[in-house]
Formats: C-alpha cells, structure tokens, sequence
C-alpha cells in the first residue's frame, strides 16, 4: 500500500504514469521531495516491497508502522505543509 502511494505521489508531481517503482523514487528524490537522509528509507521500502511480492509471511509489527510511519511523513510534506505554505501559514 505505501509502495502504491508513494508511486502516486510521483505522478501527481509530474512522473509519467507506467513507469518502474524505482523511476518514480529517483523522480521524488531529482525534484526534492525526497532528501539523500530519506534515501534510506525509500530503499528499504523496495527491498520490503519485492520481498513480500515473492513470500506469503506478513512484515513484523515495528516494520510495517516504521513504513506507514515514513509516508504518513512524507505525505506530510508534500501536500499538508505545501498547501499550509501556499496559504500565508508558514512560519515567520
């Protein structure tokens, strides 16, 4: 689910549609909305990702809520504080 959002954050932010999970983070990251410290995560997102495509075993606990965690974030980010920026909220 977080692989499919993170996916649909791209193409809102101008990446074509159809293209691999991976093209869609690179584009995340060329325009910013990823930062190099989040590399990490989005990395280990795929890796989660594939690994559960091909296993039928559920992801413990604590890296399911750590990957909600991380795009509940980045959703942040990207729309909540954009939209509060755009609206005169931001800080000083």
């Amino acid at each position: 689910m977080c692989r499919k959002i993170l996916m649909h954050i791209a193409v809102d932010k101008g990446a074509k549609e159809g293209q691999t999970f991976v093209f869609y983070l690179d584009h995340l990251a060329e325009k910013g909305y990823i930062t190099p410290p989040m590399k990490a995560w989005t990395t280990q997102i795929r890796a989660n990702g594939n690994q559960s495509t091909h296993e039928l075993d559920a992801p413990d606990a604590a890296r399911a809520t750590n990957t909600l965690t991380f795009t509940a974030m980045l959703l942040v980010l990207v729309y909540e504080m954009e939209f509060k920026h755009q609206r005169g909220l931001g800080g000083g």
